[in-house]
């Protein structure tokens, strides 16, 4: 236990240390801390806002 605490202090903060922006499979890991940093509130507006968009292309009309 005291060993893998020193473990996590040792490490840089986040802000210090480059963020690998995709994984190695080529995941967009930003979208995912974007995603993440929404209350659930925002990521459900930014769901419908999405869907929205996606019905309008589908249907090739534009939605006012």
């Amino acid at each position: 236990m005291a060993k893998a605490k020193r473990q996590r202090s040792d490490r840089a903060p986040q802000s210090r240390r480059k963020r690998r922006t995709h994984s190695a499979d080529g995941v967009d890991l930003t979208l995912i801390r974007w995603m993440l940093s929404l209350t659930p509130g925002e990521r459900l507006k930014v769901l419908r806002n999405n869907m929205r968009a996606m019905m309008r292309l589908r249907n090739g009309t534009v939605a006012t």
